[in-house]
């Protein structure tokens, strides 16, 4: 089924470049695109076929299009009743039906049909060394109309709505893309149903987004290909491609039934984002939710959960160096609230309207010593070196209690050094502290999590590896030094 839409989309991309072809000459009129758009198609394995053609001179109508791949033409099967291709100033606007439909068969069992709605348009304005295109939709719909196997409905459904559609193409010869597709409002639902199985399944979901955005940026893109070594010629070249998936909220139901057993959800978020970036080199990807919020469960262990942000962060290189280069891992949880019905499933009720925040946050010096490609997974021993390590940031806090650690430590020879020594070979400092830690001990202990029988060891374990610095303060300060030793404020290890 995937291979099937790929080509679709390939087969889009293929009438969009037959604009290029067929209106970069001054002049050029309708019924020229239109030939020169089944061309370029039937180059690709496509086939574009019609009914009829009324030309209207500068504007021209297709009727009853079907557009489907030469080798498997029962494959996917799009149809609509009328294709207009009109002017639009300098620009030719390419217009479908209001309404059509596209049929997919992944295999001679199954078929499933969807209806597409619409109010809106495409415009291609194209010189030589360019092709623009704007998606300009006030609506826009599918929904899956029919799925069947070996000719018995299928409990399957699927609709997604966009209102206030926009986009936009821009790709000029030299290789370079922009791309940008919003909506004000993206609505979507789906249903799955599976009763004939040993344990019945059915899954529905809903969801709203507002704000959805989608860019993507990218130069010297005509450098990629399968080619040993390609990756360091492209990025010689200047290669470089960016991915933004941006929202300003979201709101979601779900409700899944396996043999009988239901869990149901309803969850909720602020401005989300994730930013893919690959340039220069190296590859990073960051992503965030903030104002999240989910409830339900699976009776009776149901509840609700908020927080104020999610956030994680990577970057790492892709090309081998002799300099070492930055690589790091960025995760914070802030401001977790379990709901009191939530807590109680936990006995711990008692901590409600207390929130919990986790944060890691490491960095590196390091390098590939080889470029990443199929092998570099492939040999003996790591495929990337080490010289320093940083504990930029660690926290764990409950309520009032908080933990947290920060330091360095740096491989004598680098890391690839140690591998057969059992503790890394090297200089490392690092500082924890505990506040409200003795605090936070005595309430588990009376709830019960933390069991009576085992408190006086909990306790030794936290003076033992702790010196007091102020009211219920832990600190530790541990040292790692070359030959494996490791001391806790200055006391060696094991005590």
């Amino acid at each position: 089924m995937f291979s099937r839409l790929t080509r679709s989309l390939l087969a889009t991309i293929c009438l969009f470049l037959a604009f290029s072809l067929s209106v970069a000459a001054q002049g050029s009129d309708a019924k020229d695109a239109w030939q020169a758009m089944r061309t370029a198609a039937r180059e690709q394995g496509v086939m574009i076929a019609s009914q009829g053609v009324t030309d209207y001179g500068s504007s021209l109508v297709a009727q009853n299009v079907r557009v489907y791949p030469a080798d498997d033409p029962d494959a996917l099967v799009l149809q609509m009743p009328e294709l207009r291709i009109e002017p639009r100033g300098a620009a030719i606007a390419l217009i479908p039906s209001p309404q059509f439909t596209v049929t997919a068969r992944p295999n001679r069992r199954i078929v499933r049909v969807m209806s597409f709605t619409h109010s809106g348009e495409i415009v291609a304005d194209v010189t030589e060394d360019r092709i623009s295109l704007e998606l300009l939709f006030d609506e826009l719909a599918m929904s899956l109309i029919r799925a069947t196997r070996a000719g018995v409905t299928l409990d399957e459904a699927f609709d997604l709505s966009l209102t206030g559609f926009n986009g936009s193409l821009l790709a000029e010869r030299e290789g370079t893309a922009d791309i940008t597709l919003s909506a004000q409002t993206t609505r979507y639902s789906f249903g799955f149903g599976d009763q004939s199985s040993d344990t019945p399944v059915e899954q529905q979901a809903q969801a709203e987004i507002g704000g959805l955005r989608l860019e993507f940026s990218g130069r010297e893109l005509d450098m990629l290909s399968d080619d040993d070594g390609m990756l360091r010629a492209a990025f010689d070249a200047g290669f470089g491609m960016r991915f933004g998936l941006f929202a300003q909220s979201s709101t979601g139901t779900s409700r899944q039934s396996f043999d009988g057993t239901e869990i149901e959800g309803t969850s909720t978020s602020g401005p989300s984002e994730m930013v893919m970036n690959v340039e220069d080199g190296s590859f990073s990807v960051r992503s965030s939710v903030q104002s999240g919020n989910f409830s339900g469960g699976m009776p009776p262990f149901v509840g609700e959960v908020s927080l104020a942000e999610l956030g994680f962060s990577l970057g790492f290189p892709l090309l081998a160096t002799a300099q070492d280069q930055a690589l790091y891992f960025r995760l914070n949880i802030d401001d977790v609230l379990p709901s009191a019905q939530a807590l109680d499933l936990l006995g711990a009720g008692e901590f409600a309207g207390e929130a919990i925040s986790m944060a890691l946050e490491l960095g590196a010096q390091g390098r590939l010593t080889q470029d990443l490609g199929d092998e570099f997974f492939d040999a003996d021993e790591p495929p990337f070196d080490i010289t320093t390590v940083n504990l930029d940031r660690l926290l764990t806090r409950v309520g009032d209690a908080e933990f947290t650690g920060i330091g360095a430590f740096a491989f004598l020879g680098g890391m690839l050094a140690s591998l057969d020594d059992d503790v890394p070979n090297g200089t490392g400092d690092f500082v924890f502290e505990l506040i409200g830690g003795d605090a936070l001990m005595t309430r588990l202990i009376a709830l019960g999590i933390v069991p009576q029988d085992q408190q006086f060891f909990a306790r030794m374990m936290m003076n033992g590896l702790g010196r007091p610095v102020g009211e219920d303060h832990l600190r530790s300060d541990v040292a790692i030094r070359p030959g494996g030793l490791v001391t806790v404020n200055d006391a060696p290890l094991p005590f």
